[in-house]
């Protein structure tokens, strides 16, 4: 929609508060930020518009077997080349975890581009459709039972040299303010809010405002969700006001996926033995999804940079705590 930053927040918030899926939106709230912030004039004219059109939906390609939350040990290579048709990287290796590479069109992906230096200093940033020959997605199916992740392999694939973003070997520079973007949207407090309503209107259902046990553990999560919601109201406005992220945004993250945890544990144990079944479920008259919240918040705290990743990354870049 070309919204601004303030609008765009105001729009996925809205989605968040009432629970309403979200499209595959990485190109809105990942990909096009980071173009506008270090991609070439003609990155931006060929790729935002249909960002915005919808044209082109896009995964992210980081996490690779054995290098998940050690990003950096990434292994996908990507071999600069030259023929008739112009520079160009040809790239051979694995991603996965990738998010509903099934349905997208395009990858924004990092890859080693240098084996021989230090491992961050050895990353480029590319970008990819996923129509490109010698592609190959698989889907995994999660606890759930839904296909939400993929493989993807890349034999032999040419992409082509103005698909890099940023300098050759500075990809890792481009991550991290992509992964700031990520993580202010990470920690946003709907999903905990709309959970705790969930929980709410279990309570009422059951009459669980009887039981001091049950309304001691559920008004340290109201407590906890209007901490998270001053904190993110904070990170925020920095957003809106078009700075950039500082480092401390990971405890965002950690506070949003571990609170969001603790009210599914909650809800589904108070859901007695439908707590432990999949799906929609009728309880005293009302349908509830036990654990969909217990589901969703379990991968929060692993997607995005894993919970420990961001306490690491407080510890050495906020606390400067010795290594």
């Amino acid at each position: 929609m070309g919204l601004p930053p303030a609008l765009l927040i105001a729009w996925i918030e809205e989605l968040e508060q009432f629970g309403a899926a979200r499209a595959p939106d990485q190109g809105i709230v990942m990909v096009g930020p980071m173009l506008i912030q270090h991609g070439t004039v003609e990155q931006q004219q060929r790729f935002l518009p249909k960002i915005l059109s919808g044209e082109h939906v896009w995964c992210q390609g980081y996490s690779e077997p054995n290098s998940g939350s050690d990003l950096a040990s990434l292994r996908t290579e990507a071999v600069q080349a030259s023929d008739e048709k112009g520079a160009h990287f040809i790239v051979n290796g694995q991603k996965i975890w990738t998010t509903l590479a099934q349905d997208a069109t395009c990858i924004f992906m990092l890859v080693r581009t240098d084996k021989h230096a230090k491992k961050q200093e050895g990353i480029s940033f590319l970008l990819c459709e996923l129509s490109t020959p010698g592609i190959t997605i698989r889907p995994i199916t999660t606890l759930a039972g839904e296909q939400e992740f993929c493989e993807v392999f890349f034999d032999n694939v040419r992409v082509p040299a103005e698909n890099l973003v940023g300098r050759l070997h500075g990809g890792w520079t481009v991550a991290k303010a992509l992964l700031g973007f990520e993580r202010i949207f990470l920690g946003s407090p709907k999903q905990s809010q709309y959970a705790l309503g969930q929980l709410a209107r279990l309570a009422k259902s059951r009459h669980l405002e009887t039981d001091p046990i049950f309304m001691q553990r559920y008004t340290a999560l109201r407590l906890d969700v209007a901490d998270l919601t001053a904190a993110y109201t904070a990170f925020a406005d920095i957003v809106k006001q078009g700075n950039p992220l500082p480092a401390s945004v990971s405890l965002l993250k950690i506070w949003a996926s571990e609170t969001y945890h603790r009210i599914g544990t909650l809800l589904a144990e108070s859901c007695n033995e439908l707590g432990a079944v999949a799906g929609d479920q009728l309880l005293d008259g009302q349908s509830f999804n036990a654990l969909a919240p217990l589901f969703g918040s379990t991968s929060a705290m692993i997607y995005g940079g894993t919970n420990e990743i961001q306490r690491n990354i407080l510890a050495r870049q906020v606390l400067d705590l010795p290594a």
